[in-house]
């Protein structure tokens, strides 16, 4: 089968932006069949939370976690960890792929997104960071898993949605939520961790007993090697008790 490469060309520009290139499957004009080439980004999905044990990755209604008092007062992050056997639970494909390279043990879309060269987004059971951490400036609860970006590249910029439900237990509330990242050499020795956080958010008068829906989004970009070789997980921090239902996080990778 032929392959004509599909180029676009700036002129006059003195710095021109970079094109992605592709390659038209086909030697039919009317057909266009684009496939990614090397140098391309990619995402994946999934709904496989530890905590998330009812409900599929398309339904926005999970089982709660209680944000409790005591973790309130210690000023403790509850980090939501991957599990393998949630995964094949919650990550379960409806539109009737046929794709034969699909494999649902990736995520909710099967890998058919991956940036180019990566072929997991997710470590699903990877306990390299497990343990809690009760002492010190950064408290955080036990989790398995961690975000995946051992393949990526130096200069990837890593997009992260965590969507889930919070219900306040107690009017104005602040609920942080934010990224667990520890950086980690070459070994697998933790050189730096740290929340990487967004903006709080508030919940006031009125709020108490209702359920709302949050899709959250950070960032990150790959300075180093320490970078893409962190285990990262997402991560919640209210002033009061809070009921928090996990649902689904997206993880995209921008080039």
């Amino acid at each position: 089968m032929a392959s004509t490469v599909v180029t676009t060309t700036y002129s006059g520009l003195p710095h021109p932006p970079t094109v992605t290139t592709f390659d038209r499957v086909s030697t039919d004009p009317t057909v266009v069949t684009l496939k990614r080439t090397p140098g391309a980004g990619g995402y994946e999905f999934t709904g496989g939370f530890v905590d998330r044990t009812t409900g599929a990755a398309g339904n926005l209604i999970s089982n709660n976690f209680q944000y409790t008092g005591s973790l309130a007062a210690s000023g403790t992050w509850k980090r939501f960890g991957f599990s393998s056997t949630q995964q094949a639970i919650n990550d379960v494909q409806y539109w009737g792929e046929t794709n034969t390279t699909f494999d649902q043990s990736k995520g909710l879309f099967g890998g058919l997104h991956m940036p180019a060269g990566v072929g997991d987004l997710f470590a699903f059971d990877d306990t390299a960071l497990e343990a809690a951490v009760t002492t010190g400036d950064l408290l955080y609860t036990q989790a398995p898993g961690s975000y995946n970006f051992t393949q990526c590249k130096v200069g990837d910029l890593a997009k992260i949605r965590f969507s889930f439900n919070v219900t306040p237990q107690q009017a104005n509330t602040t609920l942080e939520v934010g990224l667990i990242w520890a950086t980690r050499d070459s070994d697998d020795v933790v050189t730096f961790t740290f929340p990487l956080l967004t903006q709080p958010i508030f919940y006031g008068t009125g709020t108490v007993g209702n359920v709302f829906l949050n899709r959250v989004e950070m960032s990150a970009y790959f300075a180093s090697d320490e970078d893409l070789n962190a285990r990262v997980l997402p991560a919640v921090r209210a002033d009061n008790e809070i009921l928090i239902q996990p649902l689904t996080t997206l993880c995209s990778i921008i080039r």
